[in-house]
């Protein structure tokens, strides 16, 4: 009875002491809108802009996009929404100030708070502000105002007008994979704001153990498809530190005795005894293992012929 008990109490400890595997919240949405002058136009057509995203009760959830560099006080509803509980730390900022209404903008929302934490289900309000003066009061600037729903299903809304700002859309994807929000989850192959997981951001790739199998950066950080994949070297040329196969000491200075060639490619070279990056290949070939057989067997007739 006292062995069962024990087998019972091991079970329950191990499924409590088993942490449940952290579940991705994905999820996105996704705003372009086109801007207008406000207004107030004193320094147009340079102009700033702020985006943020508010709770159907206008409690500032996270901002998503501001193009401001000094003139940040003049967006005087996205300062009273955002600045009221954080002053000096503005959680997004998306460029400089804007020198025409030229181009679009887009922003994108990955569903959380701007202490990371998933934003529950609801109603939620994007906003939007443009000043194109050092205004003191709110009707000087563009103030749009939007809303969507967050919950299951997806939706868009296209061809919107408000406040200013026009040929709005919005896309609301619940499934969507975000870069940039703290969580790698497949396709991407890392996420730049988790240090260390893009690996150009840090370290770069790892120098390779085999030479002629190096680890080679591709792909983009900011697009959370950095990576460090290896790539067999086939060629032959000289100082890559690597003998490889179908080389010799003719195509291949790194083949050579002594010619700083690393190991991995079996190329039937020879290298030095005294070359420490040899890892293989041309350390495996037949000419080096002979040479240490011969090595050995001198050191043995020399003990013999002293015992003699």
């Amino acid at each position: 009875m006292r062995r069962n008990h024990r087998i019972g109490a091991v079970l329950v400890v191990g499924l409590l002491g088993t942490p449940s595997p952290e579940v991705e919240a994905k999820g996105s949405v996704k705003v372009t809108f086109t801007t207008t002058p406000a207004p107030v136009r004193t320094y147009t057509p340079n102009n700033v802009v702020a985006a943020w995203i508010q709770t159907g009760g206008g409690a500032h959830v996270r901002t998503v996009g501001r193009w401001s560099a000094v003139r940040t006080q003049y967006l005087l509803s996205y300062r009273q929404a955002a600045t009221a509980t954080d002053p000096l730390a503005p959680d997004a900022v998306s460029g400089a100030s804007r020198l025409s209404h030229a181009d679009p903008l887009t922003v994108v929302w990955n569903l959380r708070d701007k202490a990371g934490n998933v934003s529950p289900d609801g109603t939620y309000t994007i906003r939007l502000e443009l000043a194109e003066s050092n205004a003191n009061a709110i009707a000087s600037n563009n103030q749009g105002t939007f809303t969507f729903v967050k919950g299951p299903n997806p939706q868009t809304q296209t061809a919107l007008t408000n406040g200013g700002f026009t040929n709005v859309s919005i896309t609301y994807d619940p499934n969507a994979v975000i870069c940039g929000d703290g969580v790698v989850d497949a396709p991407e192959t890392c996420d730049y704001t988790v240090p260390g997981s893009c690996v150009v951001n840090q370290t770069g790739c790892a120098p390779a153990v085999d030479k002629c199998m190096p680890a080679v950066f591709q792909g983009d950080p900011m697009q959370c498809t950095a990576d460090c994949a290896v790539q067999p070297i086939t060629a032959c040329a000289d100082g890559d530190g690597c003998c490889a196969a179908g080389c010799d000491e003719a195509s291949d200075a790194d083949c050579a005795v002594d010619g700083g060639g690393g190991g991995g490619g079996g190329g039937g070279g020879t290298v030095g005894a005294n070359d420490a990056d040899v890892t293989g290949g041309c350390a495996a070939s037949s000419s080096g293992g002979l040479t240490a057989f011969a090595l050995v067997g001198l050191g043995l007739v020399l003990r013999r012929r002293r015992r003699g």
